[in-house]
Parts: C-alpha cells; sequence; structure tokens
C-alpha cells in the first residue's frame, strides 16, 4: 500500500524542461516595445490572450500582432484601453481584427474626439463595453484582472476629481490588477499622482491596489506620476516602462527612476528603450517578456537575456556565508566611463537557488540595498552594474542596474562587501596589485579559495565593445572544482528536488529517493541512499533521469495531493551523476525531508 502511494506521487512530477532554471510555465505578460506608448499583451494559461492598448497607430500591425501571434494563442478573450489617448489606442483596431469577444474602456466622459478613437470605436463595433469598477476578468486558467480605478473612482467608495487635473485624460485612466496565483501586476496606463498640477489619483489607488510583484510605470516615466505614495504602497520587485527612443518627453524622468531604484530599496527597473537618455538606473530590453507560474517569474529581453525573481509572499532561506560569492569586478572600464562601465559579478554556490532580497553591496564610499527578491539559481553569475543600458555600459548582458550614482570602485584600492542581516557572506580588499585594470576586469579564479589578488586574474576575453572580461558568464580563469549538490525544499503543495553538478557536461543527472541511508556500491562509488522500494520507483519518475544542463543546476517538483495522506514521512534524496560507461564521477550526500 505504502509502496503504491508513493509511486502515485511520483507520477505527479512536473517537469519543466530544467525545473527552476527554465522559464515557469503559466501566465505570460509582454510589454511589448511600440516606442512611445504603451501596448501590453497577455497570454493566460489556458492560451487565451488578451491586449491592453496597442501604441499609437500602425503599431497593432508593425508590433503587437506579431508578438501576439508568437504566443501562440488557443483563443481570443478581451482587450482594454486605458484612456483615449493616441499612443495607447491608435493601434487597436488593428488589434480589433482579431476575433476578441469583448473591448472595454473607461466610456464616454468627457471623450477626446480625434481620428484614432473614432476608428477604435468602429473596430470595436458591438463588442465595446464600458469597464466596470471593481469587476473582475477571468481571463483563462486562473488568471485575473481587477478594476481598481477609473475615471477617478476608485474601488472602495474613493473619488479623485479628473476635471481638476492638467491632464484630465490622463487621471482618467484605467487602473488593472493582474493576478495569478501568488503573482500580482499594476497596469495603469497614464494615470497621474500629483505632478506637474495633475490629479493625486496615485495614492488613493495604489492603497486600493495594495502591495504588487510588478508595477508597469504610469505616463512612460513621466514626473507626473509614480509617487512616493504609489511606490511605498505597492512596493514592487519589478518595474517596467515602455518609451521611445530618445523621445522629446524625458521618458524616464530621473525623478520616479530614483524612487523607484534608490541605495536604501535598489529595484529592478527595465525599460523597452533607453528613453530619452538622459536618466541612468533602469535596464534596456526591448520587449520584455514576463514568464510566471504563480510562485516566481522570470523577465526576459527581447536578446533572450533574463532576471529571475520569487514573487514576494514566497519565503526564501537566509542566506549562510559563502552561499553566494564575488567572482568578478571591473573597476576601471576603458571603452565606457567609469560611471556606465563598472560591475560586480556574485554567484550562487549553494545547492539550490536563493533570493538576494536584503542583500547588501558595500564598498569603501557606498551601501546599497537590494529590495527585489531575485531569484538566483546554483552556478549563475549575476552581474550588479551602475548602468543598465547596453549602449552605454559597454555593452554588458542584462543584469541588476543599480541606483544611480551609488556605486563607485575604486581603480587602485577598494574593499567590496557582500552581506545580508548583518552578516558578511563574502568579501575582497584590493590595492593596485589586483589583476586587471583599464579596460580589464578582475576574474575569481577558484570560487572556493582565499580572497586576494593571488586568486585573481586578468579576464582574457573581450566582451560587449571591447573591453576585457566575461560578465554574467563562467569566468575563463575559473579552475573551481564544485561538488555535486542536492537539495529539497518543501512547501505545502509539493516539494522541489534540487541538483547542481557544474563541471559535469554531457553526463547523466539522476535524482533519488530512498526510505533510508545504508548506501550500496555503484559505479565506483558508495550511493548514499538504501536499494530500497522508492529508490527503484524513483528512478522511472519523470524528469528524475536526465542530462547535466549546460548550467550544471536542474529541478523537480513534485505535487502533494491534499490532503496528503503521506505527511511526516520522512524521506532521503541524492544526486548521482553518471557518465556513459555507468561510473559515478559524483554524487552528493544524502539529504533527509519530511513531507509536510
Amino acid at each position: 500500500m505504502l509502496a503504491a502511494l508513493f509511486s502515485s506521487l511520483l507520477v505527479s512530477a512536473l517537469p519543466q524542461g530544467g525545473g527552476m532554471a527554465a522559464a515557469p510555465v503559466g501566465m505570460t505578460v509582454v510589454v511589448v516595445d511600440v516606442g512611445q506608448g504603451d501596448g501590453i499583451l497577455l497570454r493566460a494559461p489556458d492560451g487565451t490572450v488578451h491586449c491592453i492598448d496597442a501604441g499609437v497607430s500602425g503599431q497593432g500591425t508593425l508590433t503587437m500582432l506579431p508578438v501576439l501571434d508568437g504566443l501562440l494563442p488557443t483563443g481570443y478573450g478581451f482587450t482594454f484601453v486605458s484612456h483615449h489617448h493616441s499612443d495607447h489606442l491608435g493601434g487597436l483596431d488593428e488589434v480589433l481584427a482579431r476575433p476578441f469577444a469583448a473591448a472595454f474602456d473607461r466610456g464616454d466622459v468627457n471623450r477626446p474626439s480625434t481620428s484614432d478613437v473614432t476608428n477604435y470605436l468602429n473596430a470595436a463595433g458591438s463588442r465595446r463595453q464600458q469597464i466596470t469598477l471593481g469587476g473582475v476578468y477571468a481571463l483563462g486558467g486562473g488568471a485575473t484582472l481587477t478594476c481598481i480605478a477609473e475615471n477617478g473612482n476608485i474601488v472602495g467608495g474613493g473619488f479623485v476629481n479628473p476635471t481638476a487635473s492638467s491632464q484630465e485624460e490622463n487621471s482618467r485612466s484605467i487602473v488593472l490588477r493582474l493576478d495569478y496565483g501568488q503573482f500580482s501586476m499594476w497596469i495603469g496606463g497614464d494615470l497621474t499622482g500629483g505632478g506637474n498640477s495633475t490629479a493625486d489619483v496615485e495614492s488613493a489607488a495604489s492603497l486600493a491596489c495594495g502591495d504588487v510583484d510588478v508595477y508597469k510605470l504610469n505616463h512612460h516615466g513621466s514626473s507626473t506620476s509614480t509617487s512616493t505614495n504609489l511606490v511605498t504602497r505597492l512596493s514592487p520587485e519589478l518595474a517596467v516602462v515602455s518609451c521611445g527612443y530618445q523621445n522629446s518627453y524625458g521618458h524616464p524622468n530621473a525623478t520616479p527612476v530614483n524612487r523607484l531604484n534608490q541605495a536604501l530599496a535598489a529595484r529592478a527597473l527595465l525599460s523597452t528603450t533607453s528613453g530619452s537618455a538622459n536618466t541612468i538606473g533602469f535596464g534596456v530590453a526591448g520587449h520584455i517578456r514576463i514568464d510566471t507560474d504563480g510562485r516566481r517569474y522570470r523577465a526576459t529581453a527581447e536578446n533572450g537575456d533574463h532576471l529571475d525573481f520569487w514573487c514576494d509572499e514566497v519565503a526564501t532561506p537566509v542566506l549562510a556565508a559563502g552561499d553566494v560569492r564575488l567572482s568578478e569586478l571591473h573597476r576601471d572600464p576603458g571603452v565606457v566611463p567609469d560611471t556606465n562601465g563598472e560591475y560586480v559579478e556574485v554567484v550562487n554556490l549553494g545547492s539550490q537557488p536563493v533570493g538576494l532580497r536584503g542583500l547588501q553591496l558595500a564598498t569603501n564610499t557606498s551601501t546599497i540595498t537590494i529590495a527585489s527578491n531575485y531569484l538566483l539559481v546554483p552556478g549563475r553569475p549575476l552581474v550588479l552594474q551602475t548602468d543598465g543600458a547596453p549602449s552605454r555600459n559597454g555593452g554588458q548582458p542584462l543584469g541588476v542596474p543599480l541606483p544611480y550614482a551609488t556605486t563607485s570602485l575604486g581603480n587602485s584600492n577598494d574593499t567590496v562587501v557582500l552581506r545580508q542581516n548583518g552578516l558578511t557572506l563574502d568579501s575582497l580588499s584590493y590595492t593596485a596589485g589586483q589583476p586587471g585594470g583599464p579596460g580589464i576586469a578582475s576574474e575569481r579564479r577558484d570560487l572556493f579559495g582565499a580572497q586576494n589578488a593571488g586568486n585573481y586574474a586578468a579576464a582574457p576575453n573581450q566582451f560587449g565593445d571591447g573591453d576585457r572580461g566575461s560578465p554574467g558568464a563562467m569566468n575563463p580563469s575559473d579552475t573551481s572544482v564544485h561538488p555535486v549538490q542536492a537539495a529539497v525544499t518543501v512547501s505545502s503543495d509539493r516539494f522541489t528536488v534540487h541538483g547542481t553538478a557544474i563541471g559535469h557536461p554531457f553526463h547523466f543527472s539522476v535524482f533519488a529517493l530512498a526510505y533510508g541511508t545504508a548506501g550500496f556500491p555503484f559505479g565506483g562509488a558508495t550511493i548514499p541512499l538504501s536499494f530500497d522500494s522508492l529508490f527503484e520507483v524513483s528512478l522511472s519518475a519523470p524528469d528524475f533521469l536526465s542530462l547535466v544542463p549546460p548550467g550544471g543546476y536542474r529541478s523537480v517538483d513534485v505535487a502533494l495531493p491534499v490532503p496528503n495522506p503521506l505527511a511526516g514521512f520522512t524521506l532521503y534524496a541524492s544526486h548521482i551523476v553518471l557518465d556513459w560507461s555507468l561510473t559515478v564521477p559524483g554524487v552528493s550526500p544524502a539529504i533527509s525531508f519530511v513531507l509536510p
């Protein structure tokens, strides 16, 4: 009976082609690069697509529909217009050529009369509906949009008069809250927050909305919006902004960017373009794709670079000393100024993904504290960069854009410290003798070795615009010998088996479970588990046997029944690496865990 229960349990493994090293599967949001405007596409977990705004006229055909088709829709749901400005609804008539079921907007109160509005109304036809304040719109597969505000009306009974605003139409913007599992996102058109004599609708609307994971900047990052109240109440981990390249409006403005990304609370901020080129503190991504399974999410740039995050309700382990380490620093860029091209690279050497919320990066002159809960899988390098725009930072990959002018590395000497909750995770004090220098990064040789100049090398390879370094990639100077590791994390509805085998390409990775740890010999090694019925069953579970991925880390989720008849059982796991001759070049110790 017990064997049958465990066999049934393991059949419910939830493979995702690499587990937490891969993009999560579920809800997808794409902030489309429509130039100076907004255009957002949603693909619900059941494959139904929805559209919020579509840029200026022509962008529907030029950008929105190609991105929509790339989402492989199984059906068409709703369109939403945040407000009646041409840079939001101009391309929507082209999108509405597809068979969307309904077209929602704010209605006709003081509606502008423009050709773009007329084209939208004609295309929407009988599908047009006025959005309902507080209405919850089912997108499919458990994802919803809730109308938090429209025409100055706030869910819960508040009202801010848009006619008292210097930008009435913007103040009338619809605010939508997207929810899927523990993931949430604010989408608010050009809503105003009191800047430049506008009505402060943001304060009441953000209070009604509450905390979210992702904030789409109101009004393209204008100084009219993203008020201090909104930032405090939404407390987002990722902010995204859509604005035109070299636009004449100064978007995104330095004031909202610095409110979101500051030394005491450094948040991820990504833009579709480098904007007006007058502001630093954000990464540049082109189309911004966000995928989430309701527990974690990935933001992917158009070139494939990505950042991973935990949803903020998910508890993550407290970091221990050595879990995250300094792996590379570029203290004196040659092709761009130091203020744009300096970076520090960190890497996770633990046995499972970690969260970086609360991580501090300190130098002799500054300290920044990360507020975003970045998810960092074992073995993956992450770049903390003084400027996130590749056109200005020397061609670095997408990383963590540090707050403007907060971090500076001394060219001849400095101390760089990583810490969390007062605990030092890693530190490096260097002098002029540190390998690297003008145009050349300093790369750590042995990630497990001492922090001194002798354990670093001058970077041999060029990247980007011509400096030497390997930001965001394994150092060519790296001689580290990584142990084969295993870990198991448990939550109320699942357990996840993690395995790391860095330095074992083209080998087999085997996750094994057992009731005990008697151990037995195999392939020239001792497998630290009992060769029992659970061990045998686990070998045939989905994704428990796979090739070691290029990054060296993978994981598998196993869903738990509710209620769980196996609650309280103690099990053991191990990660076994096999070569093609079935010898064992590496095996982890046995890890115990208790089913909830």
